[in-house]
């Protein structure tokens, strides 16, 4: 199983509705909390296109985008094989109407002249600017990613890769010891010195994200396996914040929207959180969004800190990837 699988492709939770009444009646119901339970066999469909802040309040369309036409950077999370999600992210793009800068975890970082390259205006169409991006067709899909890249070209909007790559990050992955330092350009490893020398999280937020990406390899990844992935997962995120900081400096009055899966996105273990650690030297005000698969909810909007906005999309299906494993178990 690939150790750097994207944990924005877990196993779906099963929504458990009668666990979210206490927070979500107030919508379905306008009731008081106290005939909560009179909702509880209320349909949880009904929640898809709605939105919720952070302490779990709901909020309407204009009010969410109110919020987000303030905000001089958005994290736009994702699961990456939605295609409502995909439509969704196209209409809140046409709805903030600003100068603005599409930055991708879709786009690895790359070389000198890279960034010259994607905002060239000789591009006929987005897979033609897609390609000299180096995006990758079918590890994330034209399907899914072509509208992005379609609606960027025909509107003349500047593109911003934030990803490292999957070559870099399995070599910081697989480094012993300090030995990842090697696997870093100079720029990265002083960015990464200044906030997160050991390309960690606070205990809380490692053991959550360690959670994150046992549960998304079946529970069968080894502890130093376990531990190597989180590290590697971090020194993404870290540099996806440098990636958007760069986005920042070059395009200071644009708006950045940075996509990239929900697990990226989250301001308690993310980007989100490595854009806070320099919030106060650069005084940048961050929003993170994320667009949260109905059956993707295992707790009722705004229990977490994991986003400023939530909006709940559809459900997202696929086969069990570890059901496989569980077969196999089961026999054994």
């Amino acid at each position: 199983m690939d150790p750097m699988a994207s944990p924005d492709k877990l196993t779906p939770v099963v929504v458990r509705f009668r666990r979210m009444v206490s927070r979500i009646v107030p919508l379905l119901c306008g009731l008081a909390v106290l005939l909560a339970f009179s909702c509880a066999r209320a349909e949880a469909s009904t929640l898809v296109g709605s939105w919720w802040d952070l302490q779990g309040q709901s909020v309407t369309d204009d009010q969410a985008l109110d919020r987000l036409r303030d905000a001089p950077v958005i994290l736009l999370g994702e699961v990456h094989d939605s295609q409502p999600i995909h439509r969704r992210q196209i209409e809140l793009l046409n709805a903030l109407n600003a100068p603005l800068v599409l930055a991708l975890e879709q786009l690895d970082q790359g070389g000198d002249g890279e960034i010259d390259r994607l905002n060239a205006e000789s591009f006929e169409n987005g897979r033609a600017r897609a390609q000299a991006g180096g995006f990758d067709f079918d590890g994330w899909g034209w399907e899914h990613y072509g509208p992005l890249f379609d609606w960027a070209t025909e509107r003349r909007v500047p593109l911003w890769p934030l990803n490292l790559s999957r070559e870099k990050a399995m070599a910081v992955a697989m480094a012993d010891g300090a030995g990842w330092r090697g696997e870093l350009d100079a720029d990265a490893r002083a960015w990464v010195d200044e906030i997160a020398p050991e390309l960690s999280l606070p205990t809380e937020q490692q053991r959550g994200l360690v959670e994150v990406l046992e549960q998304s390899h079946c529970q069968e990844i080894p502890a130093d396996m376990s531990s190597r992935m989180v590290r590697a997962q971090v020194a993404r995120d870290v540099l996806m914040a440098k990636a958007i900081m760069a986005a920042r400096e070059a395009y200071p009055d644009r708006q950045i929207i940075a996509v990239m899966g929900n697990q990226h996105a989250r301001l308690d273990r993310g980007v989100g959180y490595w854009l806070d650690q320099v919030a106060e030297k650069t005084r940048l005000d961050v929003m993170s969004v994320g667009m949260v698969p109905i059956n993707h909810l295992s707790a009722p909007p705004g229990t977490d800190d994991a986003f400023d906005l939530r909006l709940i999309m559809p459900e997202v299906s696929r086969e069990d990837p570890c059901a496989p494993a569980r077969e196999q178990e089961q026999r054994n």
